[in-house]
């Protein structure tokens, strides 16, 4: 159900019984509300993994960061990350609720055998971020080698749907040209950014020339291997221009923007103190302004950090803006002429004037297979003083290729800049010398996504789905038979294994909804709600929602490349190994093949079955099954597979289970039952006319049993539909990473061939601005990544690389 986006009310009451602290929550759904009155914000969200290239059976391991959309400051604005693996085609296969506490958050992704090779993405946002489309939704690329049930593992690419249509043998070839600032103008020198792209958005290494309409070459470009680059050009008034430019043996010709007659044209330099205007016109412009006031204007965030002013007394006049007090990042300039009216804009960055030395070092430099390593971390400011960050540390065999991005790329860059960004990472390596010109020209050449920052003020924007303090439960009650909502009920929530209180008390409202949030619990855990009348009756029929609504799927432009056969057969060794040898691990099947007819989907509210040729077990109900005792006792009798709950069940002794499978889902006269609720096993056979279960498959190859349930309307005036006894999936409880501990008397004689050796998603640095870490190597001879990202206690992104050698 999609919640009304108004402020709510919590209601809390405390009081003690003998059962120890009991509290009340109550969420009451709130009239609309005039979003003029409310103060929006955006967040943004980060994930580190481990690293980008996995095999089937390995694990995905990822910290979590939450940010304020204005900053890099970590933010407590929600509580909830729902971080999802997305296949090839756009399918869900797993999501993952992460608690984010201070705004920090882990988890991790097993990787099922039955995965495809190919390119998957993981999603990650929040409740909040519902409201913005997928504009703040976080997206990164992984690629899984399946090395068990593809027969060629070396197969480099798989397209998605999308991709799989496109003719790749003659690809469409663009080129588009950046005046600096907007526009060309006549008789004004400029600078020209320009792209090469192909179908895919890829870029191409091209050159070319600009060509006056008599023949002449103007000037002559040439683009880097990623398509970007920059020329001067002064267009003559009353010329005509073409541009011919070829890539390979190709050739091809397009046209320039249109040049205007009278205008503006502005050049910016940076360096680390200051940001350096140039803006010039032309004779028929200065004429008309001479004297008069232009004014620059800087916005970061969509607020206005800068507002400086010049008066026009030569056609080019320069403006010095000092950066030590504008916020670090992404920042658009704004030419104005005398009428407030603009002129030239032009995207620039704003590095930070607080920097954050970060560092990490290994004790060693070179070590040898399965050796103790400890790793030292230090983050100090420019004056040399201690710097205390939050941290997430990988270390990873050098074989997988490095990530292309870390936290400062991400929230400095790739989530306000348009497109894909190739290794965003480089425009922020201290290592790279021309890492400022080269991100300049990707601002010159790359659309930004202001727009975003627009909605901040636009009162229109419609708000339907609030941050989330915890998990909330939220449903219904109606009259047993009928769909009257019942208002003034009371609920009572008993949650003994939640953390904090373990008891809620709220009421239904005039829609006869209920409304209990900010909820703390991991894992599977076991609930009990009931409603009453103000008599303290039993009464009504009490629902339950689902706990979530996701954002549709709306996956990135990717154009497929190939992954090195060198990386994919290594990958597939060591897991093949790990697979055969360590504990636990799933035992090598010989292939089977299944002819099935054509598959059917059942679609439930969170997942997506399919049908697997398993034949439908289907029983009408007729007066001779009357002598049973009860629903379930009929389903153990009759239903192959149905197995007893066992004793220690985690939920209840009733109800019936399925191996490998669980409890069946439940669909009762074509509604599905999301609550899972077991009074329906103690329906007697009399209010039964007919069940159907099927045996189907999710998106993992998992069994999933699914009972539809065809009840009298008697059924429904049970004594029972009154009180739910569930179990809810809480927050997902993270993996910890298994970092072995090898010692002189180890006398293991297995090999250890992990391609992560090293995981700590939850680092801190000390008062002294140190944090430090030992691990033992595994038996792989190569060089060692370790990649640090993390955010200071001032809100800075930071981020680090080392290595070291294993021989």
């Amino acid at each position: 159900m999609k919640n009304r986006c108004t402020p709510y009310i919590l209601l809390l009451i405390v009081f003690s019984l003998f059962v120890g602290r009991i509290s009340a929550q109550q969420k009451k759904e709130p009239a609309n509300t005039d979003v003029k009155t409310m103060k929006l914000f955006f967040e943004k969200t980060y994930l580190h993994t481990d690293r980008n290239y996995y095999s089937s059976g390995e694990d995905i391991w990822f910290s979590a960061y939450l940010v304020n959309g204005k900053s890099t400051s970590l933010t407590n604005t929600s509580n909830n990350l729902y971080v999802e693996l997305i296949d090839p085609n756009a399918e869900l296969i797993e999501r993952k609720l992460i608690r984010m506490d201070a705004g920090l958050g882990n988890g991790d992704f097993k990787l099922k055998d039955t995965l495809q090779s190919g390119w998957y993405n993981i999603r990650a946002y929040t409740n909040w971020m519902h409201n913005f489309g997928n504009d703040f939704v976080f997206q990164k690329k992984i690629f899984i080698t399946n090395t068990i049930n593809d027969k060629d593992v070396k197969v480099t690419k798989k397209p998605t749907k999308k991709a799989e249509n496109v003719n790749i043998t003659s690809p469409k070839k663009t080129i588009t040209f950046f005046p600096e600032g907007g526009s060309l103008v006549e008789g004004v020198n400029s600078i020209v950014a320009f792209k090469t792209n192909d179908e895919f958005g890829e870029g191409l290494k091209a050159k070319g020339s600009i060509i006056s309409s008599k023949g002449d070459t103007i000037t002559t470009f040439q683009s880097t291997e990623t398509g970007m680059g920059i020329f001067a050009f002064a267009p003559v008034a009353n010329e005509n221009y073409k541009v011919e430019w070829s890539y390979n043996s190709e050739k091809l010709v397009t046209a320039l923007p249109s040049i205007l007659k009278k205008g503006f044209t502005i050049h910016l330099t940076t360096d680390s103190a200051a940001l350096k205007a140039s803006i010039s016109t032309n004779e028929i412009t200065f004429n008309e302004l001479l004297n008069k006031q232009i004014t620059i204007i800087i916005k970061h965030a969509g607020d206005n950090v800068y507002t400086g002013s010049v008066d026009l007394t030569k056609p080019t006049v320069s403006v010095t803006i000092p950066t030590k007090e504008l916020p670090a990042g992404l920042a658009s300039l704004t030419l104005l002429d005398q009428l407030g009216r603009p002129q030239c804009e032009r995207l620039v960055y704003i590095q930070s004037a607080n920097r954050v030395n970060f560092t990490i070092h290994p004790d060693k430099t070179i070590y040898k297979p399965k050796e103790k390593v400890s790793l030292k971390i230090n983050a100090t400011n420019q004056i040399g003083q201690p710097v205390k960050a939050n941290l997430s540390l990988a270390v990873v065999d050098g074989i997988v290729p490095s990530d292309e991005s870390n936290i400062i790329s991400y929230l400095m860059l790739q989530s306000e800049i348009k497109g894909d960004i190739k290794n965003a990472a480089q425009y922020f390596d201290t290592q790279n010398p021309a890492r400022f010109k080269q991100l300049d020209l990707l601002l010159l050449t790359q659309g930004w996504r202001e727009y975003l920052w627009r909605k901040l003020a636009d009162t229109s924007i419609k708000i339907s789905y609030m941050p989330e303090p915890g998990i909330t439960i939220h449903g219904s009650v109606r009259e047993k038979l009928g769909n009257k909502p019942l208002p003034e009920m009371n609920i009572t929530l008993f949650a003994p294994e939640f953390k904090g209180d373990k008891v809620y008390f709220t009421k239904t409202d005039a829609a006869g909804r209920y409304y209990l949030d900010g909820l703390n619990w991991y894992g599977n855990k076991a609930i009990k709600l009931s409603s009453r009348n103000n008599k303290n009756e039993k009464k009504g029929w009490l629902q339950i929602d689902s706990l979530f609504k996701p954002i549709p799927i709306n996956i990135k432009n990717f154009s497929p490349f190939a992954v090195s056969a060198t990386i994919s057969d290594e990958i597939v060794k060591r897991s093949t190994y790990n697979r055969k040898y360590k504990l636990g691990d799933s035992i090598m099947l010989d292939e089977v093949k299944i002819v099935q007819k054509k598959k059917e989907r059942v679609y439930l509210f969170d997942e997506t079955l399919s049908t697997f040729g398993y034949p439908d077990q289907v029983f009408n109900i007729t007066a001779a099954d009357y002598d049973f005792k009860s629903l379930e006792h009929y389903l153990l009798t009759n239903v192959n597979g149905a197995r007893p709950a066992p004793l220690d069940d985690s939920v209840a002794n009733s109800g019936v289970i399925f191996p490998r499978s669980g409890r069946p889902r439940i669909i009762v006269n074509n509604r599905q039952d999301i609550q899972d609720r077991l009074d329906y096993y103690e329906l007697t056979m009399n209010q039964i006319t007919k069940i159907v279960i099927k045996r189907l498959i999710n998106n993992n190859g998992d069994d999933v049993y699914v009972m539809y349930l065809d009840l009298k309307p008697e059924a429904l005036l049970g004594p029972n539909l009154d009180i739910l006894n569930i179990n809810l999936n809480g927050y997902y409880t993270a993996k910890t990473f298994y970092s072995p501990n090898y010692t002189s008397n180890n006398s293991s004689t297995f090999r250890d061939l992990r391609t992560t050796v090293f995981w700590a998603p939850l680092l801190k640095t000390n008062e002294k601005g140190e944090a430090t870490v030992s691990f033992h190597n595994s038996d792989n001879k190569s060089s060692l990544v370790i990649k640090v990202d993390g955010i200071t206690e001032k809100g800075e992104a930071i981020t680090s690389k080392s290595s070291y050698k294993v021989q």
